[in-house]
């Protein structure tokens, strides 16, 4: 008897465990696939600030092969864990979509051809700060001012008449005067977007 309930205590116990393991790995997963989102989005803006397109062109693409791929959003349960359609496509819709959005702007900036390098006269229209305020936690609930955040920005004219605003350094943004031309070295990108590859 005693050793019958010692087996269904040690039972117990083992179905506990696994429980909180799988709890565990579920959780990792979330946190992981939230990291992988973040990066994605955060290393696709960065490249598309060197990618002279339409903010809609990367953003479509990348909303296509999600919708071309909705049909397996069934695959999705494993991390959200539950069997609503609307929760597993609304996953599949973010997770593909900010991957393709980087996969497509990296791919077409990384893989850009070398051949293709060339260098065009700009004309520099203006340049201007945007500052954001940057705040920390100091409590739960409580965030204060931590100083402020700059960022550099010229709008400039391509001979085609294109309007470009671009996202620059604090040492180009110093030497480069508004009014004056400017020299940046372009790239035909693996997908036939231009990418800018030196001059910023």
């Amino acid at each position: 008897m005693i050793l019958c309930l010692s087996f269904v205590a040690y039972f117990y116990i083992c179905i506990q465990n696994d429980s909180i393991m799988k709890n565990l790995f579920v959780i990792t997963l979330r946190i992981l696939m939230l990291l992988v989102f973040i990066a994605s989005c955060g290393l696709g803006y960065v490249i598309y600030e060197d990618t002279l397109t339409a903010w809609w062109i990367p953003v479509g693409m990348a909303l296509l092969i999600a919708l071309a791929t909705i049909p397996f959003y069934k695959k999705w349960i494993w991390l959200t864990t539950m069997d609503d359609k609307v929760i597993n496509c609304l996953c599949h819709l973010a997770c593909i979509g900010a991957i393709s959005y980087v996969l497509f702007l990296g791919g077409n900036y990384w893989f850009a051809d070398p051949a293709s390098t060339h260098e065009e006269i700009v004309m520099v229209q203006k340049k201007y700060v945007e500052t954001h305020k940057k705040t920390r936690r100091v409590g739960r609930h409580r965030y204060v001012s931590d100083g402020i955040h700059k960022e550099y920005y010229l709008q400039v004219a391509f001979e085609n008449g294109a309007v470009e605003e671009l996202h620059v350094s604090l040492s180009t943004y110093n030497k480069t005067k508004a009014g004056a031309p400017k020299i940046l070295t372009l790239q035909k990108g693996f997908f036939g977007l231009p990418v800018i590859t030196k001059g910023l």
